[in-house]
């Protein structure tokens, strides 16, 4: 029972590191964008992906048409409520950010 404790314990570090390291990356490259003028040509390229993701339905919880039970199966081309909760407060902050004015004089 230690080793199965320990083995999750280090995937779940693992997964908060690479997220972490992502929060980050994201970050820098905004702050870049920022820098270079550049950040509204990359907001207006990626808001309209982030607005189509985030208005498709998600899959169901049964199971699809051929792929008999549910489970991963039934969940693998669906996404999860955070992963929406995400976007949609991106997108909030995007528009929030819109209607404001640029922040001074730079």
């Amino acid at each position: 029972m230690d080793e199965v404790m320990n083995i999750l314990l280090i995937r779940f570090a693992i997964i908060v590191a690479g997220i972490a390291l992502l929060v980050v990356a994201v970050f820098s490259v905004a702050i870049m964008l920022k820098r270079r003028g550049r950040l509204g040509r990359a907001r207006g390229l990626v808001e309209p992906v982030l607005r189509a993701w985030a208005d498709r339905p998600a899959a169901g919880p049964g199971p699809r048409p051929g792929q008999g039970r549910g489970g991963l199966d039934a969940r693998r081309g669906g996404r999860s409520e955070l992963g929406r909760l995400a976007v949609r407060g991106v997108l909030h902050c995007l528009d929030r950010s819109g209607t404001r004015g640029t922040g001074g004089g730079r």
